[in-house]
């Protein structure tokens, strides 16, 4: 299937999820994905510090939401794709966000970021994980994301060291169903989910 039509059909059932869900299972969701995330990082071998941080991405609406796991760490490198009057920055950008820090939203096609100062692409060079947003991976790794390449461009500046862990519903890892590939697709050494923590084996 072509990766817009796999696109369309992931958004559409995660609308329909989204829907139907109530307050319990939510609150459910996050504490799982928390536990999920902190046995990755086990697997892993990785602690983040504040020299160190988490990168990781501040939930929209019908994502799974990690903010449980933000809630977990202090800072934490967070995008930041839009500057203040709401037009997309043409490059990765991050903030090294901290509890006390304001969030904003100049333009609502994009997530959440900080207030902080604007950091280049190779802020990605300290981070110790880096937990990413997609709508479905493969067991070979493969992540389908919204098919802007925000993260294809942003992940090559990550350290050798930090793996990258994706986070997606239940029914968006596809196992051994394998996503269409492309050469500049830079493949994720895990996924969390509200059910599983899945090494891949990638390392």
């Amino acid at each position: 299937m072509h990766k817009n039509s796999l696109r369309a059909e992931i958004r559409a059932r995660r609308s329909l999820y989204w829907d139907s869900r109530g307050r319990g299972e939510e609150q459910g969701e996050r504490d799982a994905l928390t536990a999920h995330f902190r046995e990755a990082l086990d697997a892993f071998g990785v602690t983040p510090s504040s020299s160190h941080p988490l990168a990781a991405f501040y939930p929209m609406e019908k994502e799974p939401d990690i903010s449980g796991i933000l809630a977990c760490f202090d800072p934490v490198l967070l995008p930041v794709l839009a500057r203040e009057d709401g037009t997309l920055l043409c490059e990765p950008r991050w903030a090294l966000h901290s509890r006390g820090d304001e969030l904003t939203r100049p333009n609502p096609r994009f997530p959440a970021q900080s207030r902080a100062p604007i950091r280049e692409a190779q802020a990605l060079e300290a981070a110790s994980v880096v937990l990413i947003a997609g709508l479905s991976v493969d067991e070979a790794g493969t992540r389908l994301g919204q098919g802007g390449g925000w993260y294809d461009r942003a992940l090559l500046y990550k350290g050798v060291s930090a793996p990258v862990i994706a986070c997606v519903f239940d029914w968006e890892y596809r196992g051994k169903e394998l996503l269409p590939h492309e050469d500049h697709d830079i493949p994720v050494d895990g996924v969390i989910t509200p059910s599983h923590f899945i090494k891949l084996g990638i390392k």
